[in-house]
């Protein structure tokens, strides 16, 4: 099927949705065949035929990409027009677009791009000042994917610095020197910084409107420095056509996000509102599980081979539960050690004594568009530099703000906190602990574990598998955390 302008629409606006739906379902225990495929919360298969163009939401963003780069000459080469006209078109945080379990504490930027043969995509840039850095390259149904034994994605620590400068993540307290990735078919594993464009076998693309041999390529950053985003330097991305007789080197799309342009604003606003209105007309009631993982605070891996856009160097461990008013919910976990003493900048890794580069808690609404829980500018994220442990274990409190205990207030509280939904009171939610990128001598990471399967999660997890409870106000203010354990109620 050959891209046509239709199709520079649908992935200019698609690409928004597929940053921003990067863990979508992953935090839901799912069971055999009990939730949908993200293919069918978010849209319809793949029809044989495309509409003439997109309507409704999808056409109010495409107007906007279209509008905000109408002064940019597409790159079109052997019949094939690209459907970005600027790199890094889209940003995604929970501040902009708080759907599909976002962790506040990341990042990430995404270019969409139609493989042809020949092509070569180079990315150049700086390390970034940040505990955490990857490239990934997706396929057309948002999966990453391995050629020739590569994977498509790339981590901080293994990128080759260029000659005469050094990876912080490899080398010591350097500075930050600068890298090139190219991604490109054919790749071996002789290849320096060479990630796959494309996998040997086309895929079924995730939403429909979209052809099979169309990439994303995202760059995730975790936890930059004095937690600024915006001082990221995202790196050039030069795009090689007819074996490298067409190269062209795009602008910078996000070099407006500093003081973004009201042409830019409004394309956010509408891509944003796309996104929202297709979760929420598509998504539907989320399906009940069944086993052991659909009990309440029961904790299961999360995630699997279906979830879309992942992150290769993540897992997760979730459990359901229901909130109310007059009640808490505790949970209470030993945590690996993590490269906290980095900070909010790169480390050597792998490090000794360091079994995970970062975990964090999350507090989720089940329920479309699923975000992150926020109260006024508090997200209900706690990344592991701000979390409170007491010897080595982390207690956090779940509750609305009226019924947070004063023990979780201050810097000096042993207890950390996470807001329940102060506008959707009637929905489960979802408490989430991200494991990222372990040691390789940890193997009790959930990441080991099986999907869905609580004993598997057990057993791999050992002394790391957190437990929950939920109990009234009145018993958490009488016995604390433990009186709580002692003595638990549930609002059902």
């Amino acid at each position: 099927m050959r891209p046509s302008s239709h199709h520079f629409i649908v992935i200019s606006v698609i690409a928004v949705a597929a940053v921003a739906m990067t863990t979508v379902a992953a935090f839901l225990p799912a069971t055999s065949g009990a939730r949908p495929a993200l293919t069918d919360i978010v849209t319809e298969r793949p029809p044989t035929t495309v509409p003439s163009r997109p309507t409704g939401a999808v056409a109010q963003a495409a107007q906007a990409v279209q509008a905000a780069a109408s002064n940019t000459r597409p790159i079109t080469s052997g019949g094939v027009t690209q459907p970005i006209t600027c790199a890094w078109p889209v940003e995604s945080t929970p501040s902009k677009a708080n759907v599909a379990y976002p962790d506040s504490n990341a990042t990430y930027w995404t270019t969409p791009f139609i493989a042809q043969e020949g092509m070569t995509i180079t990315l150049k840039g700086t390390f970034p000042t940040a505990r955490f850095f990857s490239f990934v390259v997706y396929n057309s149904a948002g999966q990453d994917f391995t050629t020739n034994g590569i994977p498509s994605s790339l981590t901080d620590y293994q990128m080759v610095p260029d000659p005469g400068t050094q990876n912080p993540w490899v080398t010591a307290s350097a500075a930050s020197g600068t890298y090139s990735v190219t991604l490109m078919n054919g790749v071996t594993s002789g290849m320096t910084n060479a990630i796959p464009l494309t996998p040997s076998t086309p895929s079924t693309p995730l939403l429909k409107g979209i052809p099979a041999i169309t990439g994303f390529v995202t760059m995730r950053v975790y936890l930059p420095a004095n937690n600024n985003a915006n001082a990221i330097p995202l790196p050039t991305m030069t795009i090689s056509t007819d074996s490298g007789a067409k190269v062209t080197t795009l602008k910078q799309c996000a070099s407006a996000q500093k003081t973004p342009s009201m042409k830019t604003q409004i394309m956010k606003a509408a891509i944003a509102k796309m996104l929202t209105q297709t979760l929420a007309g598509k998504a539907g009631t989320p399906p009940t599980t069944s086993g052991t993982c659909s009990a309440s605070l029961v904790f299961c891996k999360a995630g699997g081979s279906t979830t879309p856009f992942p992150n290769s160097d993540s897992g997760y461990v979730a459990a359901r539960y229901q909130p109310a008013a007059g009640y808490v919910t505790v949970v209470k976990a030993k945590m690996p050690k993590s490269a906290t003493a980095y900070g909010n900048g790169p480390g050597v890794w792998p490090a000794s004594g360091i079994n995970l580069r970062y975990w964090s808690f999350c507090n989720y609404v089940y329920a479309k568009p699923y975000p992150v829980v926020t109260v006024g500018p508090i997200m209900g994220c706690t990344a592991d530099q701000d979390m409170p442990l007491v010897n080595g274990t982390a207690t956090v409190v779940i509750s609305s703000l009226k019924d947070r205990p004063v023990s979780t207030l201050g810097p000096k509280a042993k207890l950390g906190w996470l807001p329940t939904s102060p506008t959707n009171t009637t929905a489960e939610e979802v408490i989430a602990i991200r494991n990222m990128l372990a040691a390789p001598t940890f193997t009790q990471s959930v990441m080991n574990a099986e999907n869905s399967n609580q004993a598997s999660a057990q057993s791999t997890m050992g002394p790391y598998y957190p437990s929950g409870v939920q109990c009234t106000t009145a018993t958490f203010a009488k016995g604390g955390a433990a009186g709580c354990f002692k003595n638990p109620a549930s609002p059902s």
